[in-house]
């Protein structure tokens, strides 16, 4: 990487691999892998909304209820990785075939659980596919895209994650409502069942995992100083922003003044914002990746400064709700893109830590908020907290690529 620019042609020589590079891009493939994301994130963000209801049902208390959130962060976080060593030898799409069914299996078991701990055994199970999922779909994306287009490549399946925010909770929420929780689980898996027959049907057979590297490598790579800066970026940024958005709603009701709906419209705009910036950043990611993380993290930080200067003006409020979803979702895919090439262009444990270094930097950021929250400090303030964080990140990131464009002696 050139230290002003990284050049289409630098990041496609990083993502190559030994496979003769395709010519044309693969919408069809790239479609079924952002559906099965789509599905396996949903059930992320589905039982936000129906905590009371499980508690009810259960007969456990709302924050007891509440563990079933933060002990899927922690077994995405955790077990990603352990899961993707343990599956280094499998075939990308077997391997993604295979996850997908024990996702499917593991919401038939949670629609049917009897108990609050069978409900949780069942997301936990759950919960051990996604890291490892996701990063296998990129690296699918990647194999079947041409060098040039391989950010967008990661953008189109990152999409599933933005769908499932702007449509996959509240859709969840809302039948789990009408119907009972038991009948989101069901529809969770039912969408999970169509994405694995997409990908069943629309990747190509043979597709390999690129030259065979033994455990210990793999592991290696985790060591080099281009990964650990990418997924301590992602970790850092990803708590910067989310400090504020963990209690995004507060913020709207209390300070902004909104209604409990136009609050709840709000987090639609800032879902919607997340879509268009997860395919914008892909799109200047495969001419620039440098610059989108330094320009996305730069308006992050400013929108979140301008949250905590105008945060009594619905107008401003509503914009800068918009650009957070839109400079976040933007982040997505060069941050991906930064540590799949950083790693040699063939690593599905990397791509699962920063999966992991995501969540990690969620459950961080929530933490801290709601620790500050407790301690007296203002809502307000924690948008220039998480200004603060954004804006280091921004000077790790730039200085982390900029020491990237010098040779570096090997690790592994």
């Amino acid at each position: 990487m050139s230290a002003s620019s990284t050049s289409a042609s630098a990041a496609s020589a990083r993502l190559r691999t030994s496979e003769a590079a395709p010519s044309a891009f693969p919408v069809a493939a790239l479609a079924a892998l952002s559906l099965s994301v789509f599905a396996l994130c949903s059930a992320e963000f589905a039982l936000i909304g129906m905590l009371l209801n499980v508690s009810v049902d259960l007969h456990v208390s709302v924050a007891t209820a509440g563990q079933l959130l933060s002990a899927y962060a922690m077994a995405v976080a955790v077990g990603g990785p352990l899961v993707t060593v343990l599956t280094s030898r499998v075939a990308p799409k077997s391997l993604a075939l295979a996850l997908l069914m024990v996702f499917v299996a593991a919401n038939v078991l949670g629609a049917l659980a009897p108990s609050f701990s069978a409900l949780m055994a069942a997301r936990t199970l759950g919960a051990l596919t996604h890291s490892t999922f996701a990063a296998v779909c990129i690296l699918i994306a990647v194999r079947l895209s041409p060098p040039t287009r391989q950010a967008s490549a990661i953008a189109w399946v990152a999409s599933g994650l933005g769908l499932a925010t702007v449509l996959g909770g509240p859709i969840g929420t809302a039948i789990g409502e009408e119907w009972g929780w038991r009948a989101t689980f069901w529809c969770v898996a039912g969408a999970a069942v169509v994405g694995l027959l997409a990908l069943l049907l629309l990747l190509p057979k043979g597709l390999s995992r690129g030259e065979s590297e033994s455990m210990r490598h793999e592991i290696g790579i985790l060591r080099r100083p281009q990964v650990l800066s990418g997924l301590a970026i992602t970790a850092i940024s990803q708590a910067g922003w989310f400090v504020l958005y963990s209690y995004i709603s507060p913020l709207l009701q209390q300070i902004t003044g909104f209604g409990a709906a136009a609050a709840t419209v709000l987090l639609f705009v800032f879902g919607a914002g997340g879509f268009v910036g997860n395919a914008l950043g892909g799109k200047l990611a495969d001419r620039t990746l440098r610059g989108t993380l330094v320009w996305m993290l730069a308006l992050l930080a400013a929108t979140l400064v301008l949250i905590g200067l105008a945060a009594e003006s619905k107008a401003t409020t509503s914009v800068a709700v918009f650009l957070i979803g839109l400079a976040s979702g933007a982040l997505v895919p060069p941050l991906q893109a930064w540590v799949l090439g950083a790693a040699g262009g063939g690593s599905a444990l990397a791509l699962a830590a920063n999966t992991s270094a995501f969540n990690l930097g969620n459950a961080l950021g929530s933490w801290s908020g709601s620790q500050l929250l407790a301690s007296g400090t203002r809502v307000t303030t924690l948008a220039w907290i998480g200004a603060a964080v954004v804006a280091a990140a921004l000077v790790g990131a730039a200085a982390a690529l900029r020491r990237g464009s010098k040779p570096q002696p090997p690790i592994d």
